[in-house]
C-alpha cells in the first residue's frame, strides 16, 4: 500500500510539473505573438521610409545599342532615375573621330551640344543633367540624370529634349511596380 501511495504521489508530482511547463510555454508563446504583433508596424513603417535602389541593364537592341537604368525610390515616390545609354557612333561623328582624334571630337561634340536651343531650355532646369561621352571610334555614352526632387516635372516634360520619357506618366506609376515590368520586359537587375 505505501508503495502504491508513493508511486502516486510520484506520477501526481509528474504531472503537476509538465501541467506547469505547458502553460508557462503557452504564456511564452503567447508574449511572443505579442512583441511580433507589435514589431510588425515598426517594420512596416521601416519598410516606407526605406530609400531603395534598383539598377537595371536592358539587353542590347539590334542597333548596338545598350541601356543601364539606377532607380532610386522611397515607398510609393520616385526620388531619382538616371539612365546610361552607350550606343554606336553615327557615321559622321566617327568621320570626325578619325580626321581629329577622339579629344578633339569630344570639344567639337560638346560645343554642338552647348550651341542647342533644346538642350539649353532642358539644361536650365533644377534636377536635370546630362553628359556625352566619346568612348572610342566606336562608342558614345550619354548618362541623363533626374532628380525628381528638385526638378520641375511639368516644365522637364514639355521639352524636346525629356518628352520621350514622358515623365508624367513615369511618375504616376509605383516605383516598384515600373522595376517589376522592367525586368518582365527583358532587364536584368544589377547587384
Amino acid at each position: 500500500m505505501k508503495k502504491t501511495v508513493l508511486l502516486l504521489g510520484l506520477v501526481l508530482l509528474t504531472l503537476t510539473a509538465c501541467g506547469q511547463k505547458k502553460s508557462h510555454t503557452a504564456s511564452s508563446a503567447s508574449t511572443s505573438e505579442d512583441k511580433l504583433d507589435t514589431t510588425l508596424p515598426i517594420i512596416s513603417n521601416a519598410e516606407k521610409n526605406t530609400v531603395v535602389t534598383k539598377t537595371l541593364v536592358f539587353p542590347k537592341t539590334e542597333n548596338g545599342s545598350q541601356q543601364k537604368q539606377v532607380v532610386t525610390y522611397k515607398d510609393e515616390q520616385f526620388l531619382s532615375l538616371s539612365i546610361e545609354q552607350v550606343s554606336p557612333n553615327a557615321d559622321d561623328l566617327k568621320q570626325a573621330i578619325k580626321e581629329y582624334g577622339v579629344e578633339e571630337a569630344q570639344k567639337v561634340l560638346n560645343r554642338s551640344l552647348e550651341a542647342d536651343e533644346h538642350y539649353q531650355q532642358v539644361k536650365a532646369l533644377p534636377g536635370f543633367s546630362m553628359s556625352l561621352q566619346i568612348l572610342n571610334e566606336n562608342e558614345l555614352k550619354r548618362v541623363t540624370n533626374l532628380d525628381f526632387q528638385t526638378l520641375d516635372v511639368d516644365k522637364a516634360a514639355e521639352t524636346e529634349y525629356l518628352k520621350a520619357l514622358k515623365l508624367k506618366e513615369l511618375l504616376k506609376m509605383n516605383p516598384a511596380q515600373y522595376v517589376e515590368n522592367q525586368l518582365l520586359n527583358g532587364a536584368k537587375e544589377e547587384w
